[in-house]
């Protein structure tokens, strides 16, 4: 019998071994050294070539100055990573360090995947030097922080001003009247050219809720009375205007399935006049098109003239509650958000950094990234909520809004139904909140 039970033991190790979420507990108490270093996995949700690169040579640099601990890095595509993160999370195998952002952070919070670091924000010497973004951006549960903001990015607009000139159009866009008129001018479909790169795939549903926000002026998915911002009398045209990009031919028509990858390459080959997205699709901008042919200007403005923006998809380093190495693992978050790493890791991926000094580099304050530097720093800006505190937030915006939208675009049900559909599953939600929190 106790040979059956070793036998049980050590295929269990094996197993645990082989999947990517478990640490290698070294028996040394989380402090290795150089010959019998600590293992964490670190998973990156938002990989590209370069980004990648850029988080091996930082992971290089940590391990230079921690020998005792290794850093394994893997990653998965930003649209299958909510699912991935939480299947992972429900089976116990959650990498030691990992990325979450807006739309997955309370769901995997409230489920009890991820680590309580206010403790080990308490201590961090760095916390005074951080900007307030990083306070509001929703990083904590029930006041605790979870996660680390690794660098900011808002939204902003993309525009080919070679397009504009042709037009006789002025490179500025200051109403959201205003953007969808020129997204009706810039169209010419017998050039293969549309005026608005639009996301009908996963997470698409963001930006119609930030021109909601915006036109309403309310500045979160829900309001103050605990009403989603779509049950306001304005929403049903407001859907009818944003969606008409779509209906009446000022997008792709394949851009019906686009997510974020597809809606940057339509901007970057040609096929549309105005993207809004955020600051790390400078980097392949600046790459990849000629000077003088884009240029990156503020989102539209409310009627009152405020800037309602999204902190866009931010991304923060959490730590998984089961990791056998939370200690190496919060070392790990510590370097990679240290002052000189987050400057140099910001402005290699077109970000805003975490730190009030760094915005005195002159990279924030000449180059293309200007124009979201001068929003985190303008007094009129509203950080738009996306209701992350609801757990069937993530479901929201990645499936069940896609079918629901695309269930318009393609006729198969009216506007009135759709909206009123996307309203239900936010009230749904929004009530079972209050229910839970006994509000």
């Amino acid at each position: 019998m106790k040979r059956l039970s070793g036998w049980f033991f050590t295929i269990s190790l094996i197993l645990c071994l082989m999947v990517t979420g478990c640490s290698k507990d070294s028996g040394n108490g989380g402090k290795g050294t150089k010959d019998d270093p600590v293992k964490i996995t670190y998973l990156d949700n938002i990989p590209s070539p370069e980004r990648t690169a850029l988080l091996k040579e930082m992971i290089a640099k940590f391990e230079e100055k921690n020998p005792g601990i290794k850093v394994e890095y893997s990653s998965v595509g930003f649209e299958e990573s909510y699912k991935k993160l939480m299947a992972m999370g429900a089976s116990g195998t959650l990498p030691d360090v990992f990325n979450v952002d807006e739309s997955m952070f309370t769901s995997m919070a409230s489920a009890g995947y991820l680590q309580d670091l206010q403790s080990n924000y308490d201590k961090w010497d760095q916390k005074d030097k951080l900007i307030k973004a990083v306070e509001k951006w929703p990083s904590k549960y029930k006041g605790h922080f979870y996660a680390i903001p690794d660098a900011f990015m808002l939204q902003a607009l993309f525009i080919r001003t070679d397009w504009f000139q042709e037009k006789g159009l002025t490179p500025r866009i200051d109403t959201w009247d205003q953007y969808f008129e020129y997204g009706k001018k810039l169209t010419d479909p017998s050039k293969g050219q549309y005026g608005i790169s639009f996301r009908g795939g996963p997470n698409g549903i963001v930006r119609f809720m930030e021109y909601l926000a915006s036109l309403t002026e309310t500045p979160g998915w829900i309001d103050e009375n605990g009403k989603p911002i779509t049950s306001k009398p304005e929403a049903l045209e407001a859907f009818k205007k944003f969606y008409g990009v779509y209906k009446n031919g000022y997008a792709p028509k394949e851009s019906i399935n686009w997510g974020y990858k597809e809606m940057v390459q339509g901007f970057l080959n040609g096929q549309a006049g105005i993207l809004n997205q955020t600051a790390e699709v400078i980097i392949p901008v600046e790459k990849d098109m000629k000077k003088g042919t884009y240029e990156i200007i503020p989102i539209p403005k409310s009627p009152s003239g405020k800037n309602f923006n999204h902190f866009g998809s931010t991304a923060a380093y959490a730590i998984s509650s089961k990791s056998k190495q939370k200690e190496a693992a919060w070392k790990f978050i510590e370097f990679m958000s240290s002052p000189e790493m987050n400057l140099e890791y910001s402005k290699r991926n077109g970000m805003l950094p975490i730190y009030t000094e760094s915005y005195k580099d002159p990279f924030f304050s000449e180059g293309a990234i200007k124009g979201f530097a001068e929003q985190m720093a303008d007094p009129e800006i509203v950080y738009v909520n996306w209701a992350d505190y609801l757990k069937e937030q993530s479901q929201f915006i990645g499936t069940y809004a896609v079918e629901q939208v695309q269930n318009y675009l393609l006729n198969k049900q009216s506007a009135e139904e759709t909206l009123k559909n996307l309203n239900d599953f936010l009230e749904k939600a929004q009530q079972r909140y209050e229910k839970e929190e006994g509000k």
